[in-house]
């Protein structure tokens, strides 16, 4: 898996490419954890992740909780259908947790 990331000041995007599954979920947390101390807002841009599974899930739980506990945030930007549906269906089935922040930004469900 690919997984670059860019920083501009405060902010950073990590773009991972292919899929989000237990096998590329340490790359990315390392990747997310490496992020300088100055950095409080992360763009998950999922523009490029054509399959996640619950560790995909896991994965932005545990960085949003992180991100939380730094006074910062995330957010995602464009994820593909199957991602998408996950998220979703996380944010039906888990109320209390992330999710619905999570997907604050996107479109609704019947807009897709």
């Amino acid at each position: 898996m690919s997984i670059p990331v860019t920083i501009d000041g405060d902010r950073a995007v990590i773009s991972p490419r292919g899929a989000i599954d237990q096998d590329t979920r340490p790359g990315l947390s390392t990747a997310a954890d490496s992020l300088p101390a100055s950095v409080t807002s992360v763009t998950w841009d999922l523009r490029e992740v054509v399959f996640m599974d619950s560790a995909g899930l896991h994965l932005l739980e545990d960085q949003h909780r992180t991100a939380l506990g730094r006074g910062g945030s995330i957010t995602l930007a464009g994820p593909q259908t199957q991602p998408l549906h996950l998220l979703r269906l996380a944010a039906q089935m888990y109320p209390a947790g992330p999710w619905s922040p999570l997907l604050a930004g996107l479109p609704p469900a019947d807009a897709a």
